[in-house]
């Protein structure tokens, strides 16, 4: 079918109309939609080290969580988001304030007050792109604390705690984490706390010096530590775990070469240890005032674990501990080959830059839904070009040229004539038989032509 000459095509009206979004059956657009997201967050110190023990959810198990973060929900009545990281705790709230969400999580805490810190609105998406990306880290660009985010963004959908319209915020955080990474090459930086770990032991324990250890857990941290023991030639290794049988499953081969014990057994030993290393995870101290550390001769101790797991009260004069504010002092030296003051003022812009495309997405909602129906119609075209005898050795090449032309589509924002796309199938690159190209370049003129006929998209072919 010749359609050259026919009337211009307008497809402007299917996203042209002002974004919809609903909060509480009421339609709003991006700004007050942002407006409507509010956080509370706490980094640790050590002014608030005793409030984020009680509002953090590290230490507890998967239920106790789960029930926790549902207690705040209900109190809340709103969709909730919380990520507790070895060196913070942040809640995020969907139409509430931060009043709101701040009072119910200290309500479901049984505390009072707290000193958190407060985000609305845009700031919510920066501040969550910065902590995501390792600019607000101990160690600047770290790892870890991205596939904590997105396994308790994946968490919180698969328990009901975050709709998918809310959940999709935090998409949009992952996707401008992985444009600063690439900027910045974060991607070779240190992993956060096992890496430090890593380089503390190295410098602590001599090379072949024998050392009585005790490395109290045996998860991720705890192995590690085992490991870099036994390369710098240390045999006098004994693993404390609530349970040694399963401990011993989880890293067979490093576990041959060490004794493992429970912490009962511990007690009543004879062991002399002179370096202590704790990894454990427990919402209060294990070893305090109450229930001191079982050892009596001098000893460093290196308490890797958050919340601390072993209290100044619970050590001897003869110890020294080394906590939480020695990691913190100890990872800015780590990464001192990052120029913190120039990559934090960088990084601002750059992230402006990211929210000025974010904020586009969200007022863009309308165009999006239609560069995905176009996207989809022209893919089904080209299915069934790819059987066309013609097709030959173009197959390859047909599902690429549809999308370029549902792109050269999208991107009208006016009336256009039908030969100006004609022309521009007609004329391409590809290596397509000629027969078959004037079969696809009708067969997107007639579709076209269906399409601008209709007043909406769902009245639409695909």
């Amino acid at each position: 079918m010749k359609t050259l000459g026919t009337p211009n095509i307008d497809l402007t009206r299917f996203f042209a109309a002002a974004p919809s979004h609903q909060i509480n059956g009421r339609t709003v657009d991006a700004n007050e939609l942002m407006n409507s997201v509010s956080m509370v967050s706490m980094k640790l110190d050590s002014d608030n080290v005793e409030h984020v023990k009680y509002l953090t959810t590290e230490g507890l198990n998967k239920k106790q969580r789960l029930n926790f973060l549902r207690d705040v929900s209900a109190e809340l009545g709103a969709d909730l988001f919380e990520l507790s990281t070895c060196n913070r705790v942040l809640y995020v709230g969907f139409n509430v304030t931060c009043e709101e969400l701040k009072s119910s999580v200290l309500k479901t805490a049984a505390l009072t007050s707290a000193p958190f810190n407060h985000f609305t609105g845009i700031d919510v998406w920066r501040h969550l792109v910065k902590v995501c990306s390792g600019l607000d880290s101990f160690i600047l660009g770290e790892l870890q604390v991205m596939s904590q985010f997105r396994g308790s963004v994946a968490w919180h959908r698969k328990h009901g705690l975050l709709s998918d319209m809310n959940g999709a915020f935090f998409e949009h955080v992952v996707s401008a984490n992985r444009v600063i990474r690439r900027e910045f090459g974060f991607n070779q930086t240190t992993e956060s706390m096992l890496n430090l770990a890593t380089s503390a032991l190295e410098e602590l324990v001599p090379v072949n010096q024998p050392t009585t250890s005790i490395v109290l857990g045996f998860g991720e941290m705890g192995s590690k530590a085992v490991e870099v023991l036994l390369s710098l030639g240390q045999a006098d290794i004994t693993v404390i775990s609530r349970s040694p049988e399963e401990a011993a499953l989880r890293n067979p081969e490093i576990a041959a070469k060490v004794t493992i014990m429970t912490f009962e057994e511990w007690r009543s030993s004879n062991l002399s240890p002179n370096l202590i290393i704790s990894t454990i995870r427990n919402k209060v101290a294990t070893y305090d005032a109450s229930n001191p550390l079982p050892a009596s001769e001098p000893a460093v101790i290196m308490d890797f674990s958050w919340p601390p797991s072993i209290d100044s009260t619970g050590i001897g004069k003869n110890h020294k501990l080394l906590g939480t504010e020695y990691w913190i002092r100890a990872s800015h030296r780590l990464g001192v080959e990052w120029d913190y003051s120039s990559t934090i003022a960088k990084s601002e812009a750059m992230i402006t830059k990211i929210q000025q495309r974010f904020m586009s997405a969200l007022t863009d909602k309308t165009r999006a839904k239609f560069r995905a129906f176009m996207y989809q119609t022209l893919e089904a075209l080209s299915e069934q070009w790819e059987l066309s005898e013609h097709a030959e050795h173009s197959t390859t090449q047909l599902g690429a040229f549809s999308r370029e032309i549902a792109t050269w589509i999208c991107n009208q924002n006016g009336p256009f004539a039908l030969d100006e796309l004609d022309n521009m199938v007609l004329s391409t690159d590809r290596e397509i038989n000629p027969t078959l190209l004037k079969r696809v370049a009708n067969d997107v003129n007639e579709t076209i032509i269906r399409i601008n006929e209709k007043s909406t998209l769902s009245e639409a072919p695909l």
